[in-house]
């Protein structure tokens, strides 16, 4: 064997992965292709595993490093690395759907029932994707009137149980962030400079011609919901998160809060990607098989369609602290603002 044999093949132990193409039949055992396409769809599904895989890896590292702890701050950099080759990985992904919409609906029924029961439904690891990131399992719809679990084995199952005992990204983040160093006092001066924004924008809007009376006296009740809600953010459950989140976010000129910042942006990247391939895919599916039902037994579209709403969000306080996001002119001024600065020796 050469020695660019044994470095390349063998290092990618491609004698594995090029050999794994040929689907299982009824015993279990390899058969030929049943359509030239069917290589197509067993490769991107193959692809697919592979950058979930990934994914996993670096959303593991991410999860690692901020769930110290403690966290350096030179810690955060690292995590935004993770995060910022997540996304790429996202937009290979959805890219990818391209490639399989290069076969035809007709050509894809011609194999479609020899997949049996298979569907993409039953990735584990796309579902370990979603409890390492923090999706809540009262937020997913039920699947058949059941949980997902119920269409993988028991040793499949123990591995979702084993992943939920442990921290998830979305609750390393908010402990993290509930240690942010928040200037005294900061949050009653804030709530001070919204209630002047909300009471400029009432203006503004009575002073409307283009809006009936009606309308202005609805718009001022939107507003006034709009405040209240805000105050709910700041003083609810997980109020010293959601704070952390807001403050961050609005000083982020300042030295020592650009990384945080960063952090929170990568993490709405990363699942405005998420909701994009699920939406992406939807549309292939739909596509390419109409409003069929699934392989697995789902409603197809109409399920995938539900994944890619609002109901599948994680990192939703972070969302919410941009909607209340003042102006600059606005902004309460820090009383310190070189406690947020670089460190000097």
């Amino acid at each position: 064997m050469s020695d660019l044999h044994r470095r390349y093949e063998s290092y990618l132990r491609l004698d594995r992965i090029l050999n794994a193409q040929l689907p299982p039949d009824k015993d279990m055992k390899d058969r030929p292709l049943a359509h030239h396409d069917e290589m197509l769809f067993i490769v991107v599904h193959q692809a697919y595993e592979l950058w979930f895989k990934q994914l996993l890896h670096e959303v593991g590292l991410a999860r690692d490093l901020l769930g110290a702890d403690l966290v350096p701050e030179t810690n955060i950099p690292r995590v935004c690395k993770s995060l910022r080759r997540v996304h790429e990985i996202e937009k290979v992904m959805i890219a990818q759907l391209a490639v399989l919409e290069t076969m035809s609906p007709g050509d894809f029924l011609a194999f479609r029932d020899e997949l049996g029961n298979a569907s993409g439904f039953q990735s584990a690891q796309f579902r370990e994707l979603e409890i390492l990131a923090g999706l809540p399992d009262e937020k997913r719809y039920a699947y058949q009137g059941q949980s997902f679990e119920r269409r993988f084995p028991e040793k499949t199952v123990a591995r979702f149980r084993a992943l939920r005992a442990q921290p998830n990204l979305r609750e390393v983040l908010s402990q993290w962030m509930e240690r942010t160093p928040i200037e005294d006092g900061w949050i009653e001066a804030y709530l001070a400079s919204f209630d002047k924004y909300v009471d400029e924008q009432i203006l503004l809007q009575d002073q409307n011609d283009e809006l009936s009376e009606k309308e202005r006296a609805g718009t001022r009740q939107r507003f006034e919901a709009y405040r209240g809600s805000c105050r709910e953010f700041l003083s609810g459950d997980g109020a010293a998160a959601h704070a952390a989140c807001l403050f961050v976010t609005a000083h982020r000129h300042l030295p020592l809060l650009h990384w945080p910042n960063r952090l929170l942006d990568s993490l709405l990247e990363f699942e405005e990607l998420w909701r994009m391939w699920r939406f992406r895919h939807a549309r292939m599916v739909e596509r390419m098989i109409g409003l069929r039902m699934g392989t697995g037994g789902s409603s197809g579209v109409e399920y995938l369609d539900a994944t890619a709403g609002d109901r599948y969000r994680i990192f939703t306080p972070i969302l919410r602290a941009r909607s209340y996001l003042l102006p600059p002119r606005l902004l309460p001024k820090l009383s310190d603002p070189d406690r947020y600065g670089f460190a000097i020796e």
